[in-house]
């Protein structure tokens, strides 16, 4: 048992990083308090948005409904994520070949990759769980003791069951998606559909409480029916008996011990599988060769590069995302997007909201350009790989254009479907149609060009993933600081000009004849400084 806890503890340092934290300061008080302070904002955040649902059912008796979506959501944010780690924690690890050389038994190499998943999915449940259990007290008013000992033992027993699908999940998708080529697609789609549920929630926040508030009782009851371990905790909330608590742990405990002894049955099989290569001989066609100019082929590169890696795909093109969302948002539920702007603080008559919808457009194309900053990464992420991309007898300004016009390739057709999608639904004249899809050019091409600058400026090549160029690097932070400080800009001249009278258009006008001028300029800086910043970098 003292190896397998050895095991364990050495283990533990690998691939369990809930926030990926890398610092080149190994001074261990720093990243302790680094973590801490992210931990802390999260947990405020959850403990905010939990409080903000309970206000409304103060003193009703029915607070613990809190409890029960809470238990729920932190159910599906373990399954989501252990869909995504287990592969990682599982299978195909980093230290296999030195684990397995060392003298242990096989069985405590298998319970030390399973008790390494479960501590982090408790991690990460009671990172959901907790805010709200104070929450909930806070609320509520003093807890009997019987209370806390249903919230710890929740916080162990709840991510059992999601713990299990996700492996049984995982092994699937590895199965399957290793004979095809397009195997991050899965992941992608399930972090977009994510990340754009958590978006439309928080823009409904107050609808969502409100419903919550009058169908509490109904919305309890039908999670704690489908979902027993949820309901078996609420019940030891509400009406604590010793059978409930028993059947619980019993329950969790059972299937547990069943998930164990069957995993470490096939483990070993499944994780040879999961990391062997497999050999396709292809036959020999004959066939012309087709040659590519050097600027194709190289935004052919660089589009692989984006597209292989899901991070980068997630981050950096979310906000396209945002676009279409907005745009059919705005089409299928106009009177409702509308109904927000009171709440807001904008107080306009429906025919001046329609007047004014060429000038909203353009702030919500320029808000999502420059939120979508690909480049800012791009020369981050060639890494060691960049002096060898230095050595082609390709002029550096044709290497740093191909990455900015591959980005504007990706997002110009999604802003463009956006932009139609809308001139269905409003009655645009053709002045304003011809500006707007101008402006879904022009601002890629701002975005993109400003993102390469930084990405040249501030470059971080020593980057052990992608993960840590797109969301921790100096350049991804600027690019993006910068963008929302340009978009505020641009909804605060347009929102003067239209106050004093001014029509849709002209601010319309006013935004693309000042972006293209940026545009210029921005491209002639980078034709000036970009190849000497580029020689600049070094590994």
């Amino acid at each position: 048992m003292s190896k397998f806890f050895t095991l364990l503890k050495a283990s533990m340092t690998e691939g369990v990083d809930l926030f990926r934290i890398r610092m080149k300061n190994s001074d261990k008080t720093r990243k302790t308090m680094f973590f801490a302070v992210l931990v802390f904002l999260v947990s405020m955040a959850i403990y905010g948005y939990a409080d903000m649902m309970l206000e409304p059912l103060a003193g009703t008796g029915m607070e613990y409904s809190v409890l029960t979506i809470y238990s729920l959501v932190a159910a599906v944010f373990i399954l989501m994520e252990g869909i995504y780690k287990a592969p990682g924690l599982l299978f195909n690890c980093k230290d296999d070949d030195l684990v397995l050389s060392l003298p242990v038994e096989r069985t405590s190499v298998v319970l030390m990759r399973i008790a390494k998943f479960y501590l982090f999915e408790v991690a990460f449940s009671a990172l959901i769980l907790v805010p709200t259990m104070v929450a909930y007290v806070t609320r509520a008013g003093a807890a009997a003791a019987t209370f806390y000992v249903a919230g710890a033992l929740a916080l162990i027993l709840l991510p059992v069951i999601p713990i299990i699908v996700s492996t049984l999940i995982a092994i699937v998708m590895a199965r399957v998606s290793s004979r095809f080529r397009f195997k991050n697609l899965a992941q992608i789609i399930m972090t977009t559909i994510l990340l754009i549920g958590v978006l439309i929630l928080s823009l409904n926040i107050q609808n969502v409480m409100a419903a919550i508030a009058e169908n509490a009782s109904s919305v309890n009851e039908v999670i704690t029916r489908l979902y027993y371990p949820v309901g078996a905790f609420i019940k030891m909330v509400t009406d604590f008996d010793i059978l409930t608590l028993l059947l619980f742990v019993a329950v969790n405990v059972g299937l547990a011990a069943v998930f164990v002894w069957a995993f470490s049955k096939v483990y070993f099989k499944i994780n040879s599988r999961v990391k062997a290569v497999k050999i396709v001989n292809k036959k020999h066609k004959e066939g012309k060769i087709k040659a590519r100019g050097v600027m194709v082929a190289m935004m052919i590169k660089e589009l692989r590069r984006f597209v292989g890696s899901p991070v980068f795909i997630i981050n950096a093109g979310f906000s396209l995302v945002l676009y279409m969302v907005a745009a059919i948002a705005f089409v299928v539920n106009f009177d409702g997007v509308a109904s927000a702007l009171p709440q807001m603080g904008i107080e306009m008559p429906m025919d001046e909201i329609l007047g004014l919808m060429p000038a909203i457009v353009a702030v919500l194309i320029v808000f999502c350009a420059m939120m979508t900053s690909i480049t800012s990464s791009m020369i981050s992420l060639e890494g060691k790989t960049i002096n060898l991309l230095k050595s082609m007898p390709v002029p550096a300004f044709k290497i740093i254009m191909a990455k900015v016009l591959m980005a504007v390739l990706v997002m110009v057709p999604i802003f463009w479907i956006g932009d139609i999608v809308m001139f269905v639904k409003f009655d645009f004249d053709v002045w304003q149609i011809l500006m707007i899809l101008a402006l879904s050019v022009v601002m890629p091409v701002v975005a993109e060009t400003l993102g390469i600058i930084v990405n040249l400026k501030y470059p971080k090549m020593d980057a052990e993933s992608d993960a840590e160029v797109v969301k921790q690097s100096m350049s991804s932070m600027v690019a993006v600081f910068t963008g929302m400080l340009l978009a505020a800009m641009t909804l605060y001249i347009i929102y003067m000009y239209v106050s004093n009278g001014a029509s849709a258009t002209v601010a319309v006008a006013m935004v693309l004849a000042a972006y293209t001028i940026a545009m210029v300029g921005l491209i002639m800086h980078l034709r000036i400084h970009g190849e000497k910043e580029f020689k600049r970098i070094d590994v």
